[in-house]
């Protein structure tokens, strides 16, 4: 098999899979904070070899890519697939990204784990002015206020907010799967959150490429679910850590990172029967 091409945020990319490693310095920093530079480059090249695209791309015998950096959205996932495969482009502003290049043909295929709806720039007309922002009316931090406002200029709900993004996201998303189809490379898509979930199984092209996950003999259709119902999925859960110094941390635990690479195997392997 030719590459693995994965998208995502901080759950592909292995935030807090250093934890399992016995590496000295170790951080433990508070819930829901990073800090890249308390992070050794030993600690960072130890959870590459127990995150979910490498243990895929293991089993396979191939070769994972995914971006350099933490975190994320699908706005970051396709500007990454952009910048790796227009290596002609001038395209510094996204060596953040990633610095390889590639060629389409070098993957089989493309797995998009979809992150936070509303991590993705929602565009608006202000005062004359284009807009956007990606946060959420909900929030209290970043350009939330100028979404605020535009609602309220445009008599527009939570809830027609929602409902606009959501329809961009999915189209798009049903856009670009195609865009890389045409180009060869099939794809996959699983989901850390529900938002999309119902466009995806409403569409026949995404939902064939759907991938629901498994586990004890029950299926679910997000991360967040499974997670919530069996919590030493999480790391701070996670029964390795039990009577050490457990840290708090929401993210995947080395299991579910096991799990989810599973159900993508699984998924890979029923196409080629």
């Amino acid at each position: 098999m030719k590459g693995l091409l994965f998208g995502g945020c901080s759950f592909t990319w292995g935030q807090g899979l250093y934890f399992y490693s016995d590496l000295p310095k170790l951080f433990y920093p508070k819930p829901y904070e990073y800090h890249r530079d308390k992070l050794t480059d030993a600690q960072l090249r130890f959870k590459d070899t127990i995150r979910f695209p490498r243990l895929v791309a293991n089993h396979f015998n191939t070769f994972e890519s995914f971006k350099i950096a933490n975190g994320g959205s699908e706005d970051e996932t396709f500007d990454f697939f952009h910048t790796i495969f227009n290596f002609k482009d001038k395209l510094d502003a996204n060596r953040h990204l990633s610095t390889e290049r590639y060629d389409y043909k070098d993957f089989d295929y493309i797995i998009i784990q979809l992150s936070q709806l509303y991590r993705n720039r929602f565009y608006f007309q202000l005062d004359g002015h284009e807009c956007f922002t990606n946060v959420s009316p909900r929030s209290d931090y970043g350009d939330y206020k100028l979404l605020l406002k535009w609602m309220e200029v445009n008599n527009k709900t939570y809830n027609d907010w929602f409902n606009e993004l959501s329809q961009l996201q999915y189209e798009r998303l049903l856009k670009e799967l195609k865009f890389y189809e045409k180009k060869g490379i099939k794809t996959k898509i699983l989901s850390w959150e529900n938002e999309l979930v119902p466009y995806i199984k409403n569409d026949e092209f995404l939902n064939q490429r759907f991938i629901p996950l498994v586990y004890k003999d029950k299926t679910y259709d997000t991360i967040r679910e499974m997670q919530d119902n069996n919590k030493e999925l999480f790391i701070e859960y996670d029964y390795e850590f039990f009577g050490t110094n457990t840290p708090k941390d929401h993210h995947p635990s080395k299991m579910c990172h096991r799990v989810i690479a599973n159900n993508i195997i699984n998924s890979i392997e029923n196409d080629l029967k």
